[in-house]
């Protein structure tokens, strides 16, 4: 559980994580994707572990290869849109512009380390998200970053304005690559340049300044609330309960929430772990129902959601189990405080 520091550009493990399921969605089979990692799932599921920029394009060629088919990196990026408070950078929805909901939503990658990856540059043509590091990363990086920022822009603006005007690149064309967004016979392609002076996304004028219809300052107060109990230092030694915690966070709709899957992935014994935790002063069980505990206020403030929906997102196999978690942690039903998301904040 300790993780040196690099100087190079790395990218977090989730991230890799995600794009890793989204290359299985589409039909790319795991041992496949894992074999061109040259990683465990488990290692992937670490949220103290990174790996470099390369590794996208490993997992791309492997998706490729998989798929039989070149034009992956927009499909990846679709399928990695966050839809639930497990998802890094679903915070960009509740934003209060669509700039915000940008940055907001690159941020929460983890690209990079502590240093920004992105900015907004404001010109009277219209605004520009431009990949502002000083480090060369792989062109299959930027592209399925850049596919996911604008399928979720797409999302942010419901419609409303139009969003990506069209896409630059410093790097030249890489083989294959057709056109963003690709498989959508719905929407006109965005322009794509190549070999040009920056790496930019850029946008219809006054978009970036548009406000976005779930602006909701209480939930954004609520995420950071739940993130400052694991916020740590992502070089140091981390507090096993702190990582433990940002772990089951982001495994809550997937899967490995288990002690001994938990254990795999530090590389430690679960007694260990156990013992860790316990020194501490929690034990595994109630970290997981705080996460959960924590997460079912978000998603009660978000209130767009039925019963079902929230217990599958908090990890519960049925709806009765959620019904029996709720009520012990307030006394009553989740029943008696839908559509009263107030009495569930307080």
């Amino acid at each position: 559980m300790d993780y040196p520091l690099s100087k190079n550009l790395k990218i977090s493990a989730q991230f890799l994580y995600r794009a890793y399921l989204s290359c299985h969605a589409l039909q790319a089979r795991k041992p496949q994707l894992l074999s061109a990692l040259q990683c465990s799932e488990s290692e992937l599921r670490d949220p103290g572990y990174q790996l470099g920029d390369q590794s996208i394009a490993s997992l791309c060629a492997a998706a490729r290869e998989e798929l039989n088919r070149m034009d992956v990196y927009s499909l990846i990026g679709k399928k990695m849109v966050p839809r639930g408070f497990s998802d890094s950078g679903f915070a960009a929805f509740f934003q209060a512009s669509f700039g915000e909901g940008l940055i907001k939503l690159v941020e929460e990658q983890r690209l990079g380390g502590e240093r920004p990856v992105v900015k907004i540059m404001s010109l009277s043509s219209g605004d520009r998200l431009v990949w502002d590091h000083d480090k060369m990363v792989s062109p299959d990086l930027l592209h399925i970053v850049f596919a996911l920022v604008y399928h979720c822009g797409e999302l942010l603006a419901d419609g409303r304005f139009k969003t990506v005007k069209a896409a630059h690149f410093e790097h030249p064309r890489p083989e294959g690559f057709r056109q963003l967004p690709e498989g959508n016979a719905n929407r006109e392609p965005i322009p794509c340049y190549f070999n040009r002076p920056s790496t930019y996304l850029e946008y219809h004028p006054r978009a970036i300044n548009m406000a976005l219809p779930l602006h909701n300052p209480e939930i954004l107060t609520a995420m950071r609330k739940q993130k400052t109990f694991f916020a740590r230092s992502r070089f140091e030694r981390a507090s096993p309960v702190k990582l433990t915690y940002e772990y089951l966070l982001y495994l809550l709709d997937k899967s490995g929430l288990s002690l001994d899957s938990a254990a795999l992935t530090f590389g430690i014994a679960e007694r260990t772990l156990r013992r860790k935790l316990v020194a501490e002063g929690m034990s595994y069980r109630q970290l997981l129902e705080q996460v959960r505990r924590d997460t079912c206020q978000l998603y009660f403030l978000e209130g767009r959601r039925n019963l079902s929906e929230i217990a599958a997102k908090l990890g519960y196999s049925e709806l009765s189990a959620f019904t029996r978690a709720y009520t012990s942690w307030y006394g009553h039903p989740p029943s008696q405080d839908t559509g009263s998301a107030a009495a569930l904040a307080a």
